[in-house]
């Protein structure tokens, strides 16, 4: 998979992570503790789900050519301390099931807690893309994905913003990261004026969000800046894909966050 696709990597990852600890929650939750023979069940299939998981891993964990093995061994490592946790499970739950699904949940949850770290670790190095006309959804995808990776902050100006990006793309945010949307007054079709009702909901749920009022001479492209890495996009996010987008990492430089930070404390802090 080409490097400007780490990102859909690591979205995949996550999502098969899921569905590799899936049947393990399923069994942890369930209302009545699991019998041996569901530990038994639930075991061997998860066995062979390990061997598909280790092969995606080790394909994930490549980095211009560089193989990050201490995060490998964590995303691998971990899963299969929960499998050989299963052949006591069955003895436990005999006699205690209450117990065996206690320990289930315990070890569970930690194994999902390293299997996240590790895939976080792993770096991204962000190349030029240029997404062609007309693959608004092949485009979307892309910089949903890069959205995704963010762990402390997302920031986005555009004056032209409309409501239909904190469905697209904030929907599955972690709700303790720092969220600043840039955008001028605009009218009813898009900028304050069109997100304002959306952004009060935000405001409400998102620990630390502001959207912020700027002047339209004080915005002059569109950027994005996830953690410490500044984009550009050469069209409005909610014109992306419809003409040839570029999505390209830009200067993230000190310079680069000081003009950013400069439009920010220029603007009118709205919600």
């Amino acid at each position: 998979m080409a490097q400007a696709d780490k990102a859909e990597q690591r979205t995949t990852m996550i999502l098969q992570l899921g569905r590799l600890l899936a049947p393990i929650y399923d069994l942890a939750e369930k209302p009545t503790p699991p019998t041996s023979t569901e530990y038994q069940v639930v075991g061997a299939r998860f066995k062979q789900d390990l061997d598909r998981w280790r092969r995606e891993a080790r394909n994930f964990v490549i980095v211009g050519g560089v193989t990050f093995v201490h995060e490998f061994d964590h995303i691998t490592k971990s899963p299969n301390k929960l499998f050989e946790c299963f052949r006591q499970l069955v003895s436990t739950a005999v006699f205690h099931p209450d117990e065996a699904q206690h320990t289930l949940i315990k070890r569970l949850k930690a194994c999902e807690k390293v299997i996240l770290a590790a895939i976080n670790r792993v770096p991204i190095e962000w190349e030029k893309r240029l997404f062609a006309e007309k693959t608004p959804f092949s485009t979307y995808l892309g910089i949903r994905d890069a959205i995704s990776t963010a762990q402390r902050r997302i920031h986005y100006i555009d004056r032209y913003i409309e409501a239909s990006f904190y469905s697209l793309y904030l929907r599955d945010i972690q709700r303790s990261l720092e969220i600043r949307i840039v955008t001028t007054k605009g009218d009813k079709n898009y900028g304050v004026e069109n997100i304002i009702a959306v952004s009060k909901l935000a405001a409400q749920e998102f620990s630390n969000y502001q959207l912020i009022e700027c002047q339209p001479g004080d915005m002059h492209e569109r950027n994005l800046r996830i953690d410490d890495t500044i984009f550009f996009l050469g069209a409005s996010i909610n014109q992306a894909g419809k003409y040839p987008t570029s999505f390209t990492p830009s200067d993230s430089t000190t310079n680069g966050h000081q003009i950013l930070n400069a439009i920010f404390s220029k603007g009118k802090v709205i919600t």
